[in-house]
Protein backbone atom coordinates (compact mmCIF):
# COMPACT_ATOMS: atom_id res chain seq x y z
CA UNK A 1 0.00 0.00 0.00
CA UNK A 2 3.12 2.48 0.88
CA UNK A 3 4.44 1.50 -2.84
CA UNK A 4 1.37 2.30 -4.21
CA UNK A 5 0.90 5.60 -2.72
CA UNK A 6 4.37 6.69 -3.09
CA UNK A 7 3.83 5.60 -6.37
CA UNK A 8 0.35 7.72 -6.96
CA UNK A 9 2.84 10.60 -5.08
CA UNK A 10 5.46 10.84 -8.26
CA UNK A 11 3.08 10.05 -10.22
CA UNK A 12 1.42 13.51 -9.60
CA UNK A 13 4.22 15.46 -9.16
CA UNK A 14 6.67 14.36 -11.77
CA UNK A 15 5.03 15.99 -14.55
CA UNK A 16 5.16 19.52 -12.42
CA UNK A 17 8.73 18.92 -12.09
CA UNK A 18 9.61 18.27 -15.08
CA UNK A 19 7.69 21.82 -16.65
CA UNK A 20 9.32 23.58 -13.69
CA UNK A 21 12.65 22.09 -14.81
CA UNK A 22 11.56 23.01 -18.25
CA UNK A 23 10.86 26.87 -17.54
CA UNK A 24 13.66 27.47 -15.07
CA UNK A 25 16.34 26.27 -18.14
CA UNK A 26 14.65 28.05 -20.79
CA UNK A 27 14.42 31.76 -18.38
CA UNK A 28 18.33 30.73 -18.22
CA UNK A 29 18.95 30.25 -22.12
CA UNK A 30 16.87 33.61 -22.81
CA UNK A 31 19.14 35.27 -19.72
CA UNK A 32 22.17 33.94 -21.32
CA UNK A 33 21.28 34.86 -25.01
CA UNK A 34 20.42 38.45 -23.93
CA UNK A 35 23.28 38.62 -22.06
CA UNK A 36 25.63 37.39 -24.78
CA UNK A 37 24.37 39.72 -27.33
CA UNK A 38 23.96 43.30 -24.95
CA UNK A 39 26.43 43.00 -21.88
CA UNK A 40 29.17 40.65 -22.48
CA UNK A 41 31.34 43.26 -24.29
CA UNK A 42 31.07 45.54 -21.88
CA UNK A 43 31.41 43.57 -18.88
CA UNK A 44 34.76 42.07 -20.76
CA UNK A 45 35.95 45.65 -20.51
CA UNK A 46 36.28 45.46 -16.57
CA UNK A 47 36.64 41.36 -16.26
CA UNK A 48 38.74 40.41 -19.15
CA UNK A 49 38.86 36.81 -18.23
CA UNK A 50 35.74 34.27 -19.24
CA UNK A 51 35.31 32.61 -16.18
CA UNK A 52 35.14 35.81 -14.66
CA UNK A 53 32.58 36.73 -17.47
CA UNK A 54 30.65 33.59 -16.94
CA UNK A 55 30.12 34.45 -12.81
CA UNK A 56 28.88 37.67 -13.82
CA UNK A 57 26.34 36.17 -15.61
CA UNK A 58 25.60 33.94 -13.27
CA UNK A 59 24.62 36.46 -10.77
CA UNK A 60 22.56 38.26 -13.25
CA UNK A 61 20.62 34.81 -14.07
CA UNK A 62 20.36 33.50 -10.03
CA UNK A 63 18.73 36.70 -9.19
CA UNK A 64 16.27 36.70 -11.95
CA UNK A 65 15.49 33.08 -11.35
CA UNK A 66 15.20 33.82 -6.98
CA UNK A 67 12.47 36.39 -7.72
CA UNK A 68 10.62 34.65 -10.42
CA UNK A 69 10.62 31.45 -8.14
CA UNK A 70 9.47 34.05 -4.75
CA UNK A 71 7.05 35.07 -7.48
CA UNK A 72 5.69 31.73 -8.18
CA UNK A 73 6.44 32.01 -11.34
CA UNK A 74 8.18 28.09 -11.36
CA UNK A 75 4.81 26.26 -10.85
CA UNK A 76 4.80 23.12 -13.03
CA UNK A 77 0.36 23.03 -12.77
CA UNK A 78 -1.09 22.67 -16.18
CA UNK A 79 -3.59 24.94 -15.47
CA UNK A 80 -1.46 28.09 -14.76
CA UNK A 81 -3.10 31.20 -16.35
CA UNK A 82 -0.44 32.43 -19.31
CA UNK A 83 -1.71 36.05 -19.05
CA UNK A 84 -1.05 35.96 -15.48
CA UNK A 85 2.34 34.96 -15.81
CA UNK A 86 3.20 37.03 -18.62
CA UNK A 87 1.73 40.35 -16.63
CA UNK A 88 4.18 39.00 -13.52
CA UNK A 89 6.88 38.71 -15.33
CA UNK A 90 7.00 42.11 -17.02
CA UNK A 91 5.94 44.04 -13.82
CA UNK A 92 9.20 42.60 -11.88
CA UNK A 93 11.59 42.62 -14.56
CA UNK A 94 10.32 46.32 -15.78
CA UNK A 95 10.40 47.19 -11.59
CA UNK A 96 13.87 46.21 -11.52
CA UNK A 97 15.03 47.90 -14.42
CA UNK A 98 13.65 50.89 -13.92
CA UNK A 99 15.01 51.18 -10.78
CA UNK A 100 18.31 50.64 -11.86
CA UNK A 101 18.03 52.96 -14.63
CA UNK A 102 16.79 55.41 -12.06
CA UNK A 103 19.90 54.99 -9.71
CA UNK A 104 22.10 55.36 -12.53
CA UNK A 105 20.70 58.70 -13.46
CA UNK A 106 21.53 60.12 -9.93
CA UNK A 107 24.84 58.87 -10.72
CA UNK A 108 25.03 57.65 -6.88
CA UNK A 109 27.30 54.44 -8.36
CA UNK A 110 28.92 54.57 -11.13
CA UNK A 111 27.50 51.46 -13.17
CA UNK A 112 28.99 49.37 -16.09
CA UNK A 113 25.99 49.01 -17.60
CA UNK A 114 24.29 52.79 -19.28
CA UNK A 115 20.69 52.43 -19.17
CA UNK A 116 20.16 51.99 -23.16
CA UNK A 117 22.25 48.77 -22.57
CA UNK A 118 20.32 48.01 -19.42
CA UNK A 119 16.51 48.19 -21.43
CA UNK A 120 17.96 46.61 -24.48
CA UNK A 121 18.71 43.40 -22.18
CA UNK A 122 15.50 43.98 -20.61
CA UNK A 123 14.20 43.61 -24.07
CA UNK A 124 15.99 40.69 -25.31
CA UNK A 125 15.64 38.88 -22.62
CA UNK A 126 11.79 39.43 -21.99
CA UNK A 127 11.36 38.82 -25.58
CA UNK A 128 12.60 35.15 -25.63
CA UNK A 129 11.78 34.56 -22.29
CA UNK A 130 8.29 35.07 -22.38
CA UNK A 131 7.86 33.47 -25.91
CA UNK A 132 9.23 30.10 -24.87
CA UNK A 133 7.11 30.37 -21.61
CA UNK A 134 3.75 31.38 -23.44
CA UNK A 135 4.60 28.22 -25.71
CA UNK A 136 4.84 25.73 -23.06
CA UNK A 137 1.87 26.90 -21.12
CA UNK A 138 -0.22 26.78 -24.76
CA UNK A 139 1.53 23.12 -25.38
CA UNK A 140 0.30 22.04 -22.13
CA UNK A 141 -3.63 23.44 -22.75
CA UNK A 142 -3.19 21.47 -26.04
CA UNK A 143 -2.38 18.66 -24.32
CA UNK A 144 -5.16 18.80 -21.54
CA UNK A 145 -7.75 19.01 -24.43
CA UNK A 146 -6.32 15.74 -25.65
CA UNK A 147 -6.81 14.41 -22.29
CA UNK A 148 -3.08 14.35 -21.28
CA UNK A 149 -2.42 16.01 -18.22
CA UNK A 150 -5.50 15.83 -16.68
CA UNK A 151 -6.34 15.46 -12.42
CA UNK A 152 -8.43 12.63 -11.68
CA UNK A 153 -11.19 13.82 -9.63
CA UNK A 154 -13.93 12.47 -7.68
CA UNK A 155 -16.60 14.36 -6.30
CA UNK A 156 -18.33 13.55 -2.85
CA UNK A 157 -21.80 14.24 -2.89
CA UNK A 158 -24.57 12.61 -5.34
CA UNK A 159 -26.74 15.60 -4.85
CA UNK A 160 -27.52 18.68 -6.27
CA UNK A 161 -24.58 20.29 -5.20
CA UNK A 162 -22.09 17.83 -6.58
CA UNK A 163 -23.97 17.73 -10.12
CA UNK A 164 -23.53 21.49 -10.43
CA UNK A 165 -20.06 21.02 -9.77
CA UNK A 166 -19.97 18.25 -12.25
CA UNK A 167 -21.06 20.23 -14.92
CA UNK A 168 -19.00 23.08 -14.44
CA UNK A 169 -16.12 20.77 -14.68
CA UNK A 170 -17.66 18.48 -17.22
CA UNK A 171 -17.68 21.27 -19.94
CA UNK A 172 -14.35 23.07 -18.89
CA UNK A 173 -12.57 20.16 -19.68
CA UNK A 174 -9.78 22.56 -20.41
CA UNK A 175 -9.32 23.47 -17.08
CA UNK A 176 -7.43 20.33 -16.06
CA UNK A 177 -9.84 18.01 -14.53
CA UNK A 178 -10.91 14.52 -15.53
CA UNK A 179 -14.36 13.46 -13.53
CA UNK A 180 -13.76 9.80 -12.55
CA UNK A 181 -17.10 9.34 -10.18
CA UNK A 182 -19.42 10.36 -7.79
CA UNK A 183 -19.23 8.88 -4.12
CA UNK A 184 -22.47 8.73 -2.12
CA UNK A 185 -22.23 10.79 1.10
CA UNK A 186 -24.17 9.42 4.01
CA UNK A 187 -26.34 12.62 4.16
CA UNK A 188 -27.37 12.38 0.84
CA UNK A 189 -31.04 13.24 0.61
CA UNK A 190 -33.25 10.59 -1.19
CA UNK A 191 -33.47 11.76 -4.84
CA UNK A 192 -32.99 11.33 -8.39
CA UNK A 193 -29.93 12.64 -9.84
CA UNK A 194 -28.89 12.64 -13.18
CA UNK A 195 -25.52 11.42 -13.48
CA UNK A 196 -24.64 11.86 -16.94
CA UNK A 197 -22.78 8.46 -17.73
CA UNK A 198 -20.74 9.45 -14.63
CA UNK A 199 -19.98 6.30 -12.59
CA UNK A 200 -21.05 6.12 -8.94
CA UNK A 201 -17.91 4.77 -7.16
CA UNK A 202 -19.11 3.57 -3.75
CA UNK A 203 -19.48 5.02 -0.38
CA UNK A 204 -18.57 8.05 2.00
CA UNK A 205 -17.06 5.02 3.87
CA UNK A 206 -15.29 3.61 0.97
CA UNK A 207 -13.26 6.78 0.36
CA UNK A 208 -9.95 6.06 1.06
CA UNK A 209 -10.07 2.57 -0.91
CA UNK A 210 -11.70 4.35 -3.86
CA UNK A 211 -8.72 6.93 -4.01
CA UNK A 212 -6.42 4.78 -3.73
CA UNK A 213 -7.67 2.23 -6.53
CA UNK A 214 -8.59 5.35 -8.93
CA UNK A 215 -5.09 7.38 -8.42
CA UNK A 216 -7.46 10.32 -7.59
CA UNK A 217 -5.48 13.73 -7.59
CA UNK A 218 -8.70 16.23 -6.55
CA UNK A 219 -11.60 15.52 -4.55
CA UNK A 220 -14.47 17.88 -4.68
CA UNK A 221 -16.59 18.39 -1.70
CA UNK A 222 -20.41 18.63 -2.58
CA UNK A 223 -21.86 17.69 1.17
CA UNK A 224 -25.38 18.27 1.48
CA UNK A 225 -25.63 19.45 5.20
CA UNK A 226 -21.90 19.92 6.00
CA UNK A 227 -21.09 20.95 9.44
CA UNK A 228 -17.58 21.43 11.19
CA UNK A 229 -17.33 17.54 12.58
CA UNK A 230 -18.31 16.23 9.25
CA UNK A 231 -15.64 18.24 7.80
CA UNK A 232 -12.92 17.54 9.84
CA UNK A 233 -13.66 13.80 10.25
CA UNK A 234 -13.24 13.74 5.79
CA UNK A 235 -10.36 15.55 6.01
CA UNK A 236 -8.51 13.10 8.86
CA UNK A 237 -10.23 10.21 6.90
CA UNK A 238 -8.25 11.10 3.97
CA UNK A 239 -5.15 12.65 5.36
CA UNK A 240 -1.78 10.70 3.71
CA UNK A 241 -3.12 10.98 0.70
CA UNK A 242 -1.36 13.30 -2.15
CA UNK A 243 -4.73 14.91 -2.87
CA UNK A 244 -6.09 18.36 -2.97
CA UNK A 245 -9.53 18.69 -1.43
CA UNK A 246 -11.88 21.09 -3.08
CA UNK A 247 -15.09 22.83 -1.29
CA UNK A 248 -18.05 24.34 -3.17
CA UNK A 249 -18.52 27.78 -1.60
CA UNK A 250 -21.13 27.02 0.56
CA UNK A 251 -18.73 25.07 3.03
CA UNK A 252 -16.29 28.32 3.52
CA UNK A 253 -17.24 29.49 6.60
CA UNK A 254 -17.06 26.29 8.38
CA UNK A 255 -13.07 26.06 7.31
CA UNK A 256 -12.78 29.82 7.51
CA UNK A 257 -9.03 30.53 7.87
CA UNK A 258 -7.88 27.10 6.14
CA UNK A 259 -8.53 28.06 2.29
CA UNK A 260 -6.76 29.31 -0.57
CA UNK A 261 -9.33 29.69 -3.64
CA UNK A 262 -9.51 29.69 -7.36
CA UNK A 263 -11.86 29.55 -9.90
CA UNK A 264 -13.06 27.08 -12.62
CA UNK A 265 -14.68 28.74 -15.68
CA UNK A 266 -16.22 31.29 -13.02
CA UNK A 267 -16.91 29.09 -10.11
CA UNK A 268 -14.95 29.55 -6.98
CA UNK A 269 -13.85 26.74 -5.20
CA UNK A 270 -12.12 26.52 -1.89
CA UNK A 271 -8.84 24.53 -2.06
CA UNK A 272 -7.16 22.36 1.04
CA UNK A 273 -3.83 20.77 -0.05
CA UNK A 274 -3.15 18.30 2.44
CA UNK A 275 0.50 17.77 1.12
CA UNK A 276 0.77 20.96 -0.14
CA UNK A 277 4.55 22.24 -0.47
CA UNK A 278 5.90 24.98 -2.85
CA UNK A 279 9.33 25.95 -3.93
CA UNK A 280 10.02 28.48 -1.43
CA UNK A 281 8.77 26.11 1.63
CA UNK A 282 10.82 23.46 0.30
CA UNK A 283 14.44 25.15 -0.05
CA UNK A 284 14.47 28.65 0.01
CA UNK A 285 12.93 29.33 3.42
CA UNK A 286 15.69 27.52 4.72
CA UNK A 287 18.05 30.32 2.91
CA UNK A 288 16.01 32.77 4.04
CA UNK A 289 16.22 31.66 7.90
CA UNK A 290 20.47 31.66 7.96
CA UNK A 291 20.78 34.73 5.78
CA UNK A 292 18.36 36.72 9.00
CA UNK A 293 19.25 34.62 11.69
CA UNK A 294 23.35 34.46 11.55
CA UNK A 295 23.63 38.22 11.57
CA UNK A 296 20.77 38.92 14.26
CA UNK A 297 22.87 36.19 16.61
CA UNK A 298 26.03 38.51 16.27
CA UNK A 299 24.56 41.37 16.50
CA UNK A 300 22.81 40.57 19.38
CA UNK A 301 25.31 39.19 21.12
CA UNK A 302 26.25 41.99 23.58
CA UNK A 303 23.02 42.92 24.39
CA UNK A 304 22.31 39.34 25.11
CA UNK A 305 25.06 39.43 28.12
CA UNK A 306 23.90 42.20 29.51
CA UNK A 307 20.19 40.39 29.60
CA UNK A 308 21.55 37.43 30.99
CA UNK A 309 23.57 39.68 34.10
CA UNK A 310 20.26 41.39 34.73
CA UNK A 311 18.01 37.95 35.33
CA UNK A 312 21.01 36.04 37.63
CA UNK A 313 21.25 39.58 39.95
CA UNK A 314 17.27 39.26 40.35
CA UNK A 315 16.76 36.00 40.64
CA UNK A 316 18.79 32.62 41.13
CA UNK A 317 18.68 29.60 38.52
CA UNK A 318 19.91 29.47 34.94
CA UNK A 319 19.70 32.06 32.51
CA UNK A 320 18.19 30.23 29.80
CA UNK A 321 15.14 27.99 30.50
CA UNK A 322 14.90 24.82 27.66
CA UNK A 323 11.68 23.13 27.03
CA UNK A 324 11.20 20.04 25.08
CA UNK A 325 8.85 20.99 22.56
CA UNK A 326 7.49 19.36 19.01
CA UNK A 327 8.38 20.14 15.79
CA UNK A 328 8.75 19.22 12.13
CA UNK A 329 7.10 15.55 11.56
CA UNK A 330 6.73 14.97 15.38
CA UNK A 331 10.75 15.54 16.33
CA UNK A 332 10.86 16.50 19.62
CA UNK A 333 13.86 19.12 20.16
CA UNK A 334 14.52 21.96 23.24
CA UNK A 335 13.81 25.35 22.37
CA UNK A 336 16.34 27.91 24.41
CA UNK A 337 14.77 31.42 25.71
CA UNK A 338 16.09 33.52 28.06
CA UNK A 339 14.36 32.67 31.22
CA UNK A 340 11.24 34.90 32.51
CA UNK A 341 9.99 33.21 35.30
CA UNK A 342 11.16 31.92 38.69
CA UNK A 343 12.95 28.67 38.46
CA UNK A 344 10.96 25.36 38.49
CA UNK A 345 8.08 27.08 37.87
CA UNK A 346 5.80 24.37 36.95
CA UNK A 347 7.18 22.41 39.95
CA UNK A 348 4.12 21.44 41.76
CA UNK A 349 2.00 22.51 38.92
CA UNK A 350 2.32 20.54 35.98
CA UNK A 351 2.56 22.00 32.20
CA UNK A 352 -0.13 24.80 32.33
CA UNK A 353 -0.56 27.61 30.09
CA UNK A 354 1.12 31.81 31.03
CA UNK A 355 -1.70 34.23 32.53
CA UNK A 356 -1.76 37.83 31.84
CA UNK A 357 -0.47 38.43 35.58
CA UNK A 358 1.32 35.27 36.31
CA UNK A 359 2.99 35.35 39.60
CA UNK A 360 5.66 33.26 38.82
CA UNK A 361 7.13 35.76 35.90
CA UNK A 362 10.24 38.07 37.30
CA UNK A 363 9.99 41.42 37.11
CA UNK A 364 13.24 41.10 34.08
CA UNK A 365 10.92 38.82 32.73
CA UNK A 366 8.07 40.43 32.67
CA UNK A 367 10.16 43.57 30.36
CA UNK A 368 11.40 41.00 28.37
CA UNK A 369 8.14 39.51 27.70
CA UNK A 370 6.47 42.26 26.82
CA UNK A 371 9.24 43.45 23.78
CA UNK A 372 9.05 39.85 23.02
CA UNK A 373 12.89 39.65 23.87
CA UNK A 374 13.25 36.62 25.81
CA UNK A 375 12.44 34.65 22.65
CA UNK A 376 15.41 35.83 21.09
CA UNK A 377 17.73 32.96 21.67
CA UNK A 378 15.29 30.93 19.59
CA UNK A 379 17.36 32.03 16.92
CA UNK A 380 19.92 29.45 17.79
CA UNK A 381 17.01 26.76 17.17
CA UNK A 382 16.89 28.57 13.51
CA UNK A 383 20.40 28.21 12.92
CA UNK A 384 20.50 24.22 14.46
CA UNK A 385 17.29 23.38 11.63
CA UNK A 386 14.82 23.08 14.27
CA UNK A 387 12.80 26.11 13.85
CA UNK A 388 12.33 28.73 11.36
CA UNK A 389 11.78 32.20 11.65
CA UNK A 390 8.08 31.95 10.81
CA UNK A 391 5.89 29.27 11.71
CA UNK A 392 3.13 28.03 13.99
CA UNK A 393 4.65 28.15 17.63
CA UNK A 394 5.99 24.54 18.47
CA UNK A 395 4.01 23.48 21.41
CA UNK A 396 5.18 20.72 24.20
CA UNK A 397 3.95 17.37 23.81
CA UNK A 398 1.95 17.32 26.79
CA UNK A 399 -0.34 19.80 24.69
CA UNK A 400 0.05 17.99 21.63
CA UNK A 401 -1.00 14.85 22.68
CA UNK A 402 -4.42 16.24 24.21
CA UNK A 403 -4.88 19.12 21.44
CA UNK A 404 -4.75 16.02 18.55
CA UNK A 405 -7.50 14.06 20.40
CA UNK A 406 -9.63 17.46 20.31
CA UNK A 407 -8.84 18.28 16.89
CA UNK A 408 -8.05 15.41 14.33
CA UNK A 409 -6.67 17.69 12.18
CA UNK A 410 -4.10 19.44 14.62
CA UNK A 411 -0.77 17.41 13.23
CA UNK A 412 -1.15 19.76 10.34
CA UNK A 413 0.98 21.94 12.39
CA UNK A 414 3.28 19.62 12.66
CA UNK A 415 3.95 19.29 8.65
CA UNK A 416 6.04 22.57 8.28
CA UNK A 417 8.52 23.54 10.48
CA UNK A 418 7.75 26.21 13.83
CA UNK A 419 8.72 29.29 13.69
CA UNK A 420 9.25 31.81 16.60
CA UNK A 421 6.51 33.88 15.20
CA UNK A 422 3.63 33.57 12.93
CA UNK A 423 0.26 34.32 11.65
CA UNK A 424 -1.08 33.56 14.81
CA UNK A 425 0.65 34.90 16.67
CA UNK A 426 0.17 38.15 15.17
CA UNK A 427 -3.40 37.68 15.29
CA UNK A 428 -4.23 36.54 18.88
CA UNK A 429 -1.84 36.77 21.90
CA UNK A 430 -0.50 33.92 24.11
CA UNK A 431 -2.88 30.81 24.63
CA UNK A 432 -4.68 30.94 27.90
CA UNK A 433 -7.23 27.51 26.86
CA UNK A 434 -8.34 25.55 24.62
CA UNK A 435 -10.63 28.02 22.81
CA UNK A 436 -7.31 30.36 22.32
CA UNK A 437 -6.10 27.14 20.74
CA UNK A 438 -9.25 26.43 18.30
CA UNK A 439 -8.96 29.90 16.88
CA UNK A 440 -4.85 29.82 16.60
CA UNK A 441 -5.29 26.49 14.78
CA UNK A 442 -7.51 28.64 11.80
CA UNK A 443 -4.69 31.00 11.89
CA UNK A 444 -1.73 28.47 11.80
CA UNK A 445 -3.86 26.21 8.65
CA UNK A 446 -4.32 29.59 6.77
CA UNK A 447 -0.28 30.50 6.57
CA UNK A 448 0.51 26.74 6.13
CA UNK A 449 -2.07 26.60 2.92
CA UNK A 450 -0.07 30.25 1.84
CA UNK A 451 2.87 29.89 2.64
CA UNK A 452 5.15 32.05 0.92
CA UNK A 453 8.07 34.76 0.61
CA UNK A 454 5.73 37.38 0.67
CA UNK A 455 2.92 36.47 4.04
CA UNK A 456 6.50 35.87 5.84
CA UNK A 457 8.24 39.38 5.14
CA UNK A 458 4.26 40.87 6.43
CA UNK A 459 4.00 38.64 9.19
CA UNK A 460 8.11 39.51 10.36
CA UNK A 461 7.22 43.58 9.71
CA UNK A 462 3.91 42.87 11.94
CA UNK A 463 6.15 41.16 15.11
CA UNK A 464 9.06 44.11 14.73
CA UNK A 465 6.17 46.28 15.03
CA UNK A 466 4.56 44.37 18.20
CA UNK A 467 8.34 44.05 19.60
CA UNK A 468 8.79 48.05 19.72
CA UNK A 469 5.31 48.96 20.65
CA UNK A 470 5.52 47.04 23.69
CA UNK A 471 2.11 44.54 22.97
CA UNK A 472 3.41 41.58 23.32
CA UNK A 473 3.18 39.92 27.12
Amino acid sequence: MIIKRLFQHYRIRVPKWIVSWTILATDTIAGFIAYSIVLQDVIAKYFPHLYEQIIIWAIFQILWNILFLINGLYKGEFVVSRMYEIETMLKITFTIVVLYVFIDALRFIDFPINARGMARYWLIFMSIALTTRFGIRSFQKLLLRNGIGREKTIILGKNRRGQSAANYLFHHEDQGYDIVGYIEASDDPKEDINTKNIPILGHEQELRKIIQDNEVSDIVLALNSPDHTRIISIMGLINGFPVTVKIVPDLYDVMSGLLRTQQIAGMPLMDINLEYSNWYQRGLKRIVDLIFSIPLLLLFLPFGIIIAMAIKLESKGPVFYQQVRVGKDFKKFKTIKFRSMRHNAEEDTGPIWAKPDDPRITKVGRLLRRFRIDEFPQFINVFKGDMSIIGPRPERPYFVEKLSKEYPLYHRRLSVLPGISGWSQIKQSYDKNFEDIRQKLKYDFYYIENISFGLDLKIMISTIWVMFSGEGR
